[in-house]
């Protein structure tokens, strides 16, 4: 059942992009801490966002998205135009997405075509004050590069809900500041577990 916890990823990926745009989490510890700092930041409506795989869940974030006024654009080695010209969305290949968008968020599986795929050469792309956003699998985005750009302010920020191994054990990166990690909770709403308990007892009665 394809697709069936999408809208629990999705929400949850909007949500990142907007915590993080808007410098809520350093907001959040400043005024806990004792620090009272307005802090200037975006608006996600302003931002460019490339989509990393136009499937069910991809395709559902461009749905939520596009109540926001964002650019959006994407890529897929799938065809998907008849869906972006319905969303307005931008087809392009990845080197070009990666250079354009201010976020970055993955969709895709994990495979052997898929693993690292975003490793040192394709971070080396992306603006200084991107954003990536993985809440697809652990192995695509190649953690000891993700580090090595986040240490080196290639990238303002990542938030990973999936790592190559679960739970992670690169401790320099989950102390980066510019990290925002959770754990593998895309799919974890009450809501989409149930969804998914219905689909399995569903699929019991299935030929």
């Amino acid at each position: 059942t394809p697709g069936v916890n999408k809208r629990s990823v999705t929400e949850l990926v909007v949500a990142q992009m907007i915590y993080v745009s808007r410098s809520l989490y350093t907001s959040n510890n400043e005024v806990k801490n004792g620090l009272w700092q307005v802090r200037k930041s975006h608006q996600l409506s302003s931002r460019t966002v490339g989509v990393i795989g136009l499937g069910e869940v991809g395709q559902d974030l461009v749905c939520l998205l596009s109540a926001f006024g964002c650019r959006l654009i994407g890529t897929d080695l799938a065809d998907r135009q008849a869906f972006a010209d319905r969303y307005s969305v931008e087809i392009m290949g990845l080197e070009e997405l990666l250079k354009t968008a201010d976020i970055v968020s993955i969709h895709v599986p994990l495979d052997k075509t898929t693993r690292n795929l975003i490793n040192e050469q394709q971070l080396a792309l992306m603006k200084s004050g991107a954003l990536l956003i993985n809440y697809a699998r652990g192995g695509i985005v190649d953690e000891a590069a993700l580090l090595n750009a986040l240490e080196n302010d290639q990238l303002a920020g990542a938030v990973l809900d999936v790592f190559d191994k679960e739970p992670p054990t690169n401790k320099r990166l989950l102390a980066n500041d510019r990290l925002f990690a959770s754990a593998h909770i895309g799919g974890s709403s009450y809501e989409a577990i149930r969804a998914m308990g219905v689909a399995a007892i569903e699929g019991l009665g299935a030929p």
